[in-house]
C-alpha cells in the first residue's frame, strides 16, 4: 500500500527549533535532519510497525539520538503531529 505523509507545520517549526538548537550548542544539526528523514521513510514503509502508545497515535524514535515522532495513520493519510526528546513530560494528548 503507497502512504501520503502529511506533516503539521508545528511539526516543521519545533524541528526547525531542534535542528538550529543543536548547532548552536555544537551538536550536529545535520545528522538530526537525516535521523529525521530515514524515521520519515521508515514510517512511510510500514507505518503499523510502530505500537500505538496513545490512540490512535504511534511513536517512532530517531536512530541513536533521543527524539521521537509521534504519527497516526489514516487509511492512505500519514499524519505526523509532533517531534519532540524523550526526556520531556508526557503529552496528556499524545502519550508517553
Amino acid at each position: 500500500m503507497k502512504y501520503r505523509l502529511d506533516i503539521d507545520p508545528r511539526v516543521v517549526r519545533e524541528a526547525s527549533r531542534i535542528y538550529h538548537y543543536r548547532e548552536r550548542e555544537r551538536l550536529s544539526g545535520p545528522r538530526f535532519t537525516k535521523a529525521l528523514s530515514a524515521c520519515f521513510d521508515r514510517i512511510l514503509a510500514n507505518p503499523y510497525a510502530y505500537q500505538i502508545r496513545k490512540a490512535p497515535y504511534r511513536h517512532a524514535q530517531l536512530n541513536r539520538l533521543k527524539y521521537r515522532v509521534v504519527f497516526k495513520v489514516e487509511g492512505q493519510l500519514i499524519s505526523v503531529v509532533q517531534v519532540r526528546h524523550t526526556s520531556r513530560n508526557v503529552s496528556k494528548r499524545y502519550g508517553p
